[in-house]
């Protein structure tokens, strides 16, 4: 599992609409057929969207689970996208569990009842569930509503090349912004013609991990008030970071910038610039610990929490992740939520995930396990987690329509075509707010 794609604005967004009025299963318990109270034989079926190796890593897991409750077995379909899910309820004849990969379509699927309320469920459970995240709450719910829970997460923190750094005589990782800038300047070397030649840092919010998601602690950004309206142009702190972005891209010069950025590597090859010396210090998940080990065994490194406007804050970061619910229309309900309970709940099978998988646990008592804790660079990103700053992007009606106007945004302004920085965020706010208007059909939010 690598970075949860938001991409999927297009037929998703508009495949959640249609299902708007929908009700949720809520109040269900674990009785039912294939329950602990009815061990009535049954075989579920599960949708992910892993494949090949990775959806062997999963496989290994639902043998386990078969091995707890030997009257279940799990029936596991993978390479299903989210938009399958959504078509499959929609048709009647969706699957008992889903593992959803977009962690920015959950609150839609919690208000269509796309998934099923699970916060009766949750309750019960007590102990069980009691140790899940609180910082993953924010993607896993909506408007009160629990439809989903985390299986394993995605946090982001800063990478840096420890030799470039010592050689330029930086002794720690940036804590602040302002420090970020000053290391980049430092870290940046250019060839004689005046271009880029290593890059200390590349500030585009549109970059490989780079964006307002993974920005939003570091900035301490608002992205909603109270009411669900965009908070864009009221939130000082939004103007604040476009205006570093900016300061920092017009020092490059932003055509010297475009030119390294489309001379560079793919992000999830072995030529990712950070990996091959081009860049010295990148924003990146967890995975790419284990990226770096497989692609470049020799590169040195260290990992860090991102920069944030206050000390106070230092060592938090953004999370998303990996989700598991219970469609609408689940044939088996009372042994999916079993196993529901168990890939988002279960410390060995969390553990042998985050071993096999490189991701973060979503649990307290997984996440501080010695086992994952052998990489001090992996270690990192699992603190970044369990930082009580932590945070996720709150969730709306229109999934990852919000993000994706903002990078559009990000990039007008980055190119110098926002003459005005207070108005053009005030326009992407409205943008943002009329897409969650029409995404909810009017319905309250």
């Amino acid at each position: 599992m690598r970075r949860r794609t938001a991409g999927m604005l297009g037929v998703l967004a508009v495949t959640v609409l249609l299902l708007s009025g929908c009700t949720t299963g809520v109040g269900q318990s674990e009785a039912g057929a294939g329950g602990l109270d009815d061990k009535t034989p049954v075989t579920i079926s599960l949708w992910s969207f892993f494949t090949a190796r990775e959806k062997g890593d999963v496989d290994a897991r639902l043998k386990a689970f078969h091995k707890l409750y030997p009257w279940i077995t799990v029936d596991h379909v993978g390479g299903e996208s989210d938009d399958n899910i959504v078509q499959s309820v929609r048709g009647g004849n969706p699957p008992d569990v889903a593992i959803s990969q977009n962690s920015d379509s959950v609150s839609g699927y919690c208000a269509t009842g796309t998934f099923q309320d699970l916060t009766s469920r949750i309750a019960a459970a007590g102990p069980a569930t009691s140790s899940v995240l609180p910082a993953t709450a924010a993607y896993t719910s909506y408007d009160g509503r629990r439809c989903a829970l985390p299986v394993l997460a995605d946090v982001y923190g800063l990478y840096y090349n420890t030799d470039m750094f010592q050689k330029a005589g930086i002794t720690a990782p940036p804590r602040t912004w302002p420090e970020l800038t000053e290391d980049a300047k430092k870290l940046t070397t250019f060839n004689p013609d005046g271009s880029i030649k290593v890059a200390g840092f590349v500030p585009f919010l549109d970059f490989f991990e780079n964006n307002v998601g993974t920005f939003t602690p570091g900035f301490d950004l608002d992205w909603y008030d109270a009411a669900g309206k965009a908070q864009m142009a009221n939130d000082p702190n939004w103007a604040a970071m476009f205006t570093w972005e900016k300061q920092l891209v017009d020092w490059y010069g932003y055509d010297k910038l475009q030119t390294y950025v489309a001379s560079l590597g793919a992000e999830f090859s072995p030529q990712n610039p950070f990996q091959t010396g081009k860049l010295a210090m990148a924003v990146d998940g967890e995975w790419r610990v284990a990226f770096a080990a497989d692609q470049a065994k020799k590169f040195s490194y260290g990992t860090a929490p991102m920069p944030t406007e206050s000390a106070s804050r230092y060592g938090s970061g953004v999370i998303s992740g990996t989700t598991i619910g219970i469609p609408k229309g689940s044939k088996h309900s009372a042994a999916a939520w079993l196993l529901v309970k168990y890939l988002s709940t279960d410390t060995s099978s969390l553990v042998d995930l985050t071993l096999r998988l490189r991701n973060v646990p979503t649990t307290t008592q997984s996440l501080a396990d010695p086992a994952i804790r052998t990489d001090p660079r992996f270690t990192t990103m699992l603190d970044i987690a369990a930082d009580k700053d932590t945070r996720s992007v709150p969730g709306t009606w229109a999934g990852s329509a919000p993000r994706e106007l903002l990078t559009q945004f990000a990039q007008s302004w980055a190119a110098g075509n926002v003459p005005d920085l207070h108005a053009g965020l005030a326009s992407v706010a409205d943008q943002i707010d009329s897409q969650i208007d029409q995404a909810s059909a009017g319905e309250s939010r």
